[in-house]
């Protein structure tokens, strides 16, 4: 049984997710509902639930503030908002699970199998404090770490220091500057969702490369790219024309 708890200040929010979870759900237990920061820091700490729906947005206050307030910390979090695209950013960056509003069925049952297939790990904290780190920068300072999941744990790699990254299966290879790779339990997708306000670019299926990391652009029919390091990739035809506009070449 997973035992959760609702944050929102909206009544319709509140009620649509509490109805989802009781009509779909059953193996969710709902031990609260509270609709402002105060509530929210008192249920938790008094419930000790195993998950919190927490709003990013609540009138003037952040739903932030509750994970820094509750004396309670043993807790997976699931943000969901309407809007916000800057804590939007720091929540992809810092690797931690969302849902955008009105929030859908399928939308809740992956956050839920999410939750399940990482309800063992213990780093949750670390994540929580690059989110916090994240959100006291300046907004172009987003981009200063990104979190990897490996074996070994949650690895916090400043963003410019990734060359490239690597589909395998339903992993990625992550390539740092340090020459060594890292195996990471995320599909490629979820890099380039976390990546593309940034300087990479999924240029095939198979990879996405970091642009300052591109030595050469060879023509061909989608051609390839060689990077920094003397690793080639192959361009697919339908991203031909949008990477060379991005490395300022002209349209062959």
């Amino acid at each position: 049984m997973i035992k959760a708890l609702i944050v929102d200040d909206e009544a319709s929010g509140r009620k649509v997710l509490a109805q989802l979870l009781s009509m779909k759900h059953p193996e969710v237990e709902l031990l609260a509902a509270a609709k402002n920061i105060e509530e929210a820091i008192n249920a938790i700490d008094l419930h000790k639930p195993n998950l919190v729906f927490l709003d990013i947005k609540m009138g003037k206050c952040e739903g932030f503030e509750v994970l820094e307030k509750t004396i309670y910390k043993d807790y997976h979090v699931v943000f969901v908002t309407a809007h916000d695209e800057f804590a939007l950013r720091a929540i992809k960056v810092s690797a931690l699970d969302y849902l955008l509003k009105p929030v859908g069925i399928a939308e809740l049952a992956q956050a839920l199998e999410r939750y399940r297939k990482r309800s063992k790990d213990q780093d949750q904290a670390s994540q929580l404090q690059l989110l916090a780190e994240s959100l006291k920068a300046p907004k172009k300072e987003l981009r200063q770490r990104i979190s990897l999941l490996t074996k070994d744990g949650y690895e916090l790699v400043p963003v410019q220091a990734i060359h490239y990254l690597v589909a395998d299966h339903n992993y990625t290879e992550v390539h740092v500057e340090d020459g060594q790779s890292r195996l990471v339990s995320r599909n490629l997708g979820h890099f380039e969702d976390q990546l593309q306000k940034f300087d990479f670019m999924r240029i095939h299926k198979s990879h996405i490369v970091n642009l300052d990391q591109v030595r050469t652009y060879v023509p061909g029919n989608g051609g390839f790219v060689i990077m920094q390091d003397g690793r080639r990739f192959e361009v697919s035809r339908r991203k031909k024309t949008d990477l060379l506009q991005l490395l300022n070449l002209e349209t062959f």
